[in-house]
């Protein structure tokens, strides 16, 4: 999907919440608890592929901040460019910011690297440089991952939204 309106972004996602993938999407952007637990263990029960798997564990172990899981699951994902990115939230949640900035420069999604640099300087204390950061990031991203990013940033850094 190569949408970039976050209003038609939003009505294709609510369109589609039936299905697990889409539901797990909204449920994060939006704070769900319950549903977000509700779609994982669809998404589980759907999934057998343990690369698969692993990934939405990882994800759902980050949306609980629960950092044991989170890296148990990280270890066993093969795709670089997912763990690279997973790897990265790790140091920062652990306030490794140094080497947050060395393993993000590896992550080949260039948006993926720009959501990753807002989250080392906002955890830094640079708000400026996070928002500059966040900026790049909803204008190189499109699709879902657009949607994922702009309802985050309407939660934790709204000045980023302000030209967008």
């Amino acid at each position: 999907m190569i949408e970039t309106r976050i209003d038609r972004l939003e009505k294709y996602v609510i369109k589609l919440r039936k299905k697990p993938e889409i539901n797990l999407i909204y449920a994060i952007a939006h704070k769900q608890d319950e549903e977000v637990t509700r779609a994982f263990n669809q998404l589980l029960a759907k999934h057998y592929n343990p690369q698969k798997q692993a990934v939405y564990k990882a994800i759902y172990g980050g949306y609980q901040k629960n950092i044991t899981q989170y890296k148990a699951e990280i270890a066993t994902i093969h795709s670089p460019k997912y763990r690279g990115y997973y790897e990265t939230f790790v140091h920062i949640e652990e306030g490794n910011l140094a080497l947050a900035r060395k393993t993000a420069v590896n992550v080949p999604s260039v948006s993926m690297q720009h959501v990753l640099y807002a989250e080392i300087e906002l955890q830094s204390g640079n708000r400026l440089e996070a928002i500059a950061q966040a900026k790049k990031a909803l204008h190189s991203s499109k699709g879902l991952q657009l949607y994922q990013i702009y309802k985050e940033y309407e939660r934790e850094l709204p000045e980023a939204l302000e030209t967008t």
